[in-house]
């Protein structure tokens, strides 16, 4: 990962466009955990856009919530091309291999945008199946246009009914672009972070997610 993170501040200088988190090696993607009971209130996903680079990094969080209606615990999913500079250049043009086995160093970056939503166990399910095939293919592709980490994304948000974005847009687009689908009908949103993109080659800052990880 921090391989890769010297390889955004690279695509982002040649190509002015970059953003999507990577991991160098590939393992086999663990299948989510099944629910807990719910009797606390149900369950949530979160859909955030991490800040690195120009375009951002889309990715879910998911998990319980306490009686509160707090995230009491939380696991994660994305997609991300897997290599090095050269591979993630060449994803901007053509299908490069990709990844869906979390990356915890994406927790490291601030969270630019989010829009949290509340699960029944009913739709807590149906999210559990989506990120099982979503992650099923063993020989997944990344590329910057075709099926980045916003396709990713938005196959979960169709999985529990919502609305998600057809057109390309970067991920600090795509996050507010999905709540503004959807904020018509019962949700829970975070406020978007006062922050702009960090430049191409500046030092990601420290990191800001204090959801509980399971």
């Amino acid at each position: 990962m921090r391989n890769y993170f010297s390889a955004i501040a690279g695509v982002a200088a040649c190509l002015l466009s970059v953003g999507f988190s990577a991991t160098a090696t590939a393992q086999t993607p663990a299948e989510p955990a099944k629910p807990a009971a719910a009797s606390d209130g149900g369950y949530y996903i979160d859909f955030r856009v991490a800040q690195i680079g120009a375009y951002g990094h889309s990715y879910v969080a998911y998990g319980r919530l306490n009686g509160n209606g707090k995230p009491a615990s939380a696991q994660y999913a994305d997609l991300h091309p897997r290599g090095n500079y050269a591979v993630m250049a060449l994803g901007h043009v053509l299908p490069v291999p990709a990844n869906t086995v979390w990356d915890p160093d994406v927790l490291k970056l601030p969270v630019a945008s989010s829009y949290r939503r509340r699960l029944s166990a009913s739709d807590y399910q149906k999210l559990l199946a989506a990120i099982k095939r979503a992650n099923a293919n063993k020989n997944p592709y990344w590329n910057a246009i075709s099926n980045n980490c916003n396709h990713y994304v938005a196959e979960l948000a169709r999985a529990i009914g919502l609305k998600a974005p057809n057109d390309f847009q970067v991920s600090y687009a795509f996050i507010p672009a999905l709540r503004a689908m959807n904020e018509g009908t019962q949700s829970e949103t975070r406020p978007e972070a006062k922050r702009k993109p960090a430049p191409a080659g500046a030092r990601a800052p420290a990191a800001t997610d204090q959801t509980p990880r399971s």
